[in-house]
């Protein structure tokens, strides 16, 4: 940890005290330089603290069933052998013929000590805190001209989150449980230690962001490092920089060429910011070149850049910590060679103005489906009458390999349970999912479908047949199997996913008005319709299937905003209102054929899907006569039943302070079946924030 943070007050040092102001001694040019350039930045603090007493519902200590006690019964699968049935009856001493005859149906074992009561509280440790954002940010910014047409601009961000109110959660809590949290073959992330906020790496180890230093609780970037060109209507921008096409609160449509960095504080930030701190920075080339005086055309290539999470048990999480963090193929799957690349014309006719824009790109919010764990654990097999031993007893007893006439009654692949589990998704560990009833509950709070789920891991792995997994057709049968299995690991099983990347092409076309009117509320309103088209896009299927779910989808936007005055006293005021209509994915791009799920302790339910997503933003801010305060609001309702209001108060008392205080209401349970609206997603992030920022240039 001392090295790293070393490492970053070493980047800083270098950037800004000792590079640049090197110059200032120099004659001449650099000298010149120095006297022109100007140093702009901020500090900041940020405060968001919990106003009830739910914890984040994808964390340890809250997930479903968590303090639910589920009742479990043990089976004894219909691909044993008749030589496997007669050795696992000895075991459990039971006479000739009391058992079922070999490929018979799901049989219930026949005597106590296979049937239990489980909660996963009693195994997941407890780790309720008050505090969901605590941190320190430094934002600095250096524009040098180095000439008459070019001019060098670069930006440091770091942000610290302090030890003092970090998460304390820690995988060691659960002690040697079913071994531990462990990792295996395959990256990890922060799973099997302390809660790491800020590390993004592939599967290999390598940080998904060249430009970044990162850790447990800092991270260190540079968002703006380009040269730039102008030379009369043409314009050029070389080095890594964000694309920003759309200015739009919550909700995007034609801003594309960026994915979104989730980790400093999700979607909860200053809304009325929109998404200027969250767009995924990335190396390009951007052209731009004004036609005429009504015409712009704009261009870009640059590296792809993947959309960047929060991390497992971190308090914005959204990504259920039964499962390990997803294994990021970014760089094993070669996506970190990959190019986006696209282009819009603008135009301008008095009150009249469109937009056509065409861009390739890989989505960057990935595509998630099983992956190999890569973690060899076995099956408890002591006392031998457990039900780890009994299956590793009936699979030893299978003959290993038989090659072409290879059956999973009497053959098996792997030498050992382990080694099989090690080529499957799932892994032997302490807080994973329990029951079967957990199963369901789990994938529906993430938009999946828990019934598919299993069949899909079954279908595409070999190694879950080799262990006597088969096919379920339904809800009953998938959780009689998982309560078996999750009996048989002596707790529960562990997932592993993976993320990989598709090409996709968006097309999309925009039409812009400017009102004008006698009545002062209806003069001067700028309306934007929006549209873009993507066919043949990969999403995440909700049974986790590889390859993705292929749709095509259309989004299609509205927007409305004005400045106006309500008396001469008051300052203008700015107000917008925005729709949005998505017909195959959600705000944060999961397929809608994963809604209307169960959730929490409900009865487990297959998923059925909506339609189409619909959203509704109205936002805006007024200052006081003085400028003295600012009163700022911003509401996302989606129509399916969920709201998130934030109503801020921004006091600015001179100095180059500012101090923010706002409320971040999220109600994901307004009206019908929660799993139908992205905002359940953030059901427990219901918390107030104090933001303190001081400026100086």
């Amino acid at each position: 940890m001392r090295k790293r943070m070393r490492e970053v007050a070493g980047c800083v040092a270098g950037l800004v005290f000792l590079g640049l102001p090197a110059l200032a001694s120099a004659d001449g040019y650099f000298s010149d330089l120095w006297s022109n350039t100007v140093f702009t930045g901020s500090l900041q603090y940020n405060l968001s603290v919990r106003t009830d007493g739910d914890q984040n519902q994808y964390n340890q200590s809250n997930l479903p069933f968590q303090d639910v006690a589920v009742p479990r019964q043990a089976y004894l699968p219909n691909a044993l052998s008749t030589g496997a049935l007669n050795a696992v009856g000895n075991l459990l001493g039971l006479a000739p013929g009391s058992l079922p005859a070999a490929g018979a149906s799901d049989f219930t074992i026949p005597i106590p000590g296979y049937a239990d009561t489980v909660r996963r509280g009693d195994y997941a440790p407890k780790n309720h805190l008050p505090f969901n954002n605590n941190m320190l940010r430094f934002n600095g910014r250096v524009n040098t001209p180095l000439g008459h047409n070019l001019t060098f601009v670069s930006e440091l961000r770091v942000a610290y989150v302090p030890t003092l109110f970090s998460n304390r959660y820690n995988a060691t809590a659960f002690g040697d449980t079913q071994g531990g949290i462990t990792g295996g073959d395959y990256y990890n992330g922060p799973d099997t230690g302390n809660v790491n906020y800020f590390d993004a790496k592939g599967r290999n180890g390598k940080r998904l962001n060249p430009l970044e230093l990162s850790s447990s609780n800092y991270m260190a970037d540079l968002p703006t490092l380009v040269l730039n060109y102008r030379n009369g209507p043409f314009s050029a921008s070389l080095g890594n920089q964000t694309i920003a096409w759309g200015q739009g609160i919550f909700l995007r449509t034609l801003d594309v060429p960026n994915g979104l960095d989730f980790r400093r504080h999700l979607i909860l930030d200053r809304a009325i910011e929109e998404y200027q701190d969250k767009r995924v920075s990335s190396p390009a080339l951007r052209v731009m070149n004004q036609v005429t005086n009504d015409i712009l055309i704009d261009g870009f290539v640059e590296k792809f850049q993947p959309t960047i999470l929060p991390n497992s048990n971190t308090p914005y999480n959204v990504i259920p910590s039964a499962f390990y963090t997803p294994l990021d193929n970014y760089y094993v799957g070669g996506y970190d060679t990959k190019l986006n690349y696209g282009f819009r014309i603008k135009a301008d006719y008095g009150t009249w103005g469109w937009t056509l824009m065409a861009v390739r790109r890989y989505n960057p919010n990935g595509v998630y489906s099983w992956g190999t764990s890569g973690i060899n654990k076995g099956l408890p097999t002591s006392p031998v009458t457990t039900l780890g031993n009994l299956v590793t007893t009936a699979y030893n007893l299978k003959l290993e390999g038989c090659g072409a006439a290879y059956n999973p009654t009497t053959c098996r692949l792997f030498p050992s349970t382990g080694a099989a589990l090690a080529s499957s998704p799932l892994t032997v560990g302490p807080g994973g999912v329990y029951s079967g009833k957990e199963w369901f509950a789990t994938a529906g709070s993430a938009h999946l479908n828990g019934l598919a789920a299993f069949n899909n891991a079954i279908n595409e792995y070999a190694s879950l047949r080799d262990l006597y997994a088969d096919n379920q057709s339904t809800v009953a049968g998938v959780e009689r199997e998982l309560n078996t299995f999750f009996m048989g690991s002596g707790g529960s099983l562990r997932g592993t996913v993976q993320r990989d990347y598709y090409a996709e092409n968006n097309f999309g076309a925009g039409l812009s008005y400017v009102t004008a009117s006698e009545h002062s509320l209806l003069d001067s309103i700028i309306l934007n319709l929006e549209a873009t088209y993507t066919p043949y896009e990969r999403l995440t299927d909700p049974g986790l299937a590889h390859g993705g779910l292929k749709t095509s989808e259309y989004v299609i936007g509205f927007d409305a905003e004005k400045w106006t005055r309500w008396s001469d006293a008051y300052p203008a005021a700015y107000l917008v209102f925005e729709y949005q209509r998505r017909s195959a994915s959600d705000l944060v791009g999961l397929s809608l054929k994963g809604y209307r799920g169960n959730t929490g302790t409900t009865d487990p339910i297959v998923p059925t899907g909506i339609s189409s997503a619909n959203y509704l933003v109205f936002a805006g801010f007024q200052p006081t006569p003085s400028r003295l305060f600012v009163f700022e609001w911003a509401v996302l309702w989606d129509i399916q039943g969920g709201m998130l209001f934030q109503p801020n108060v921004r006091y600015a008392p001179g100095h180059n302070i500012n101090v923010d205080l706002f409320y971040n209401y999220v109600n994901g349970n307004l009206y019908g079946n929660p799993t139908k609206n992205v905002v359940s997603d953030i059901n427990n992030d219901n918390e107030i924030t104090l933001r303190v920022t001081y400026g100086f240039q």
